[in-house]
C-alpha cells in the first residue's frame, strides 16, 4: 500500500514537472517600453493628434513587464501589477495570453505581436495603437 502512494506521488510531481516544461517560454524575461519607436509608429499609423502624441509620449518609456513562466508583473514609476497568466495561443508572429486586468482584476486576454526581441501591445481603446516593448538582456 505505501508502495503505491509512493508511486501515485511521484507519477504526480513528474507529470506537474512535465507540464511546467511545456510552458511557453516565448515571453519569459523583462521587457521596457520603448518611446521612440513606439512615437514613430503611431505617427504614421494613427490619426492621432500632434497634442494627443505629446501627452502619450509623457507615459512612454517608463513601464517595464516582466514575465516568469506562470506570472507576469508590470512597473510603471511607484506602481505595480502583478497577474498569473495563461498562454491561450501561439505562433510565430503572435502569443496570446489570458490574465487579469489591472484596471478591472478580471480575466481578459492580450495579444503581443511578436517582432524579434520587441514584442507591440495593442490597446483597443485608440485604433492603430500599439506600444512597442524590447527585451532588457540579463547582465
Amino acid at each position: 500500500m505505501k508502495r503505491s502512494v509512493a508511486l501515485v506521488c511521484l507519477l504526480l510531481v513528474s507529470l506537474s514537472i512535465f507540464a511546467a516544461s511545456l510552458r511557453s517560454k516565448t515571453l519569459v524575461g523583462t521587457w521596457k517600453s520603448n518611446k521612440e519607436a513606439t512615437l514613430d509608429y503611431l505617427q504614421t499609423h494613427t490619426r492621432l493628434s500632434k497634442e494627443k502624441l505629446d501627452t502619450i509620449g509623457k507615459a512612454l518609456g517608463k513601464m517595464t513587464i516582466t514575465f516568469t513562466t506562470t506570472n507576469l508583473v508590470m512597473k510603471s514609476g511607484d506602481w505595480n501589477f502583478s497577474s498569473p497568466y495563461e498562454i491561450v495561443s501561439e505562433t510565430r508572429e503572435f502569443v496570446v495570453i489570458e490574465s487579469n486586468s489591472p484596471n478591472t482584476g478580471r480575466r481578459t486576454q492580450d495579444s503581443f505581436d511578436l517582432d524579434g526581441d520587441s514584442i507591440w501591445i495593442r490597446d483597443a481603446r485608440i485604433p492603430g495603437y500599439k506600444e512597442r516593448f524590447d527585451r532588457l538582456v540579463e547582465k
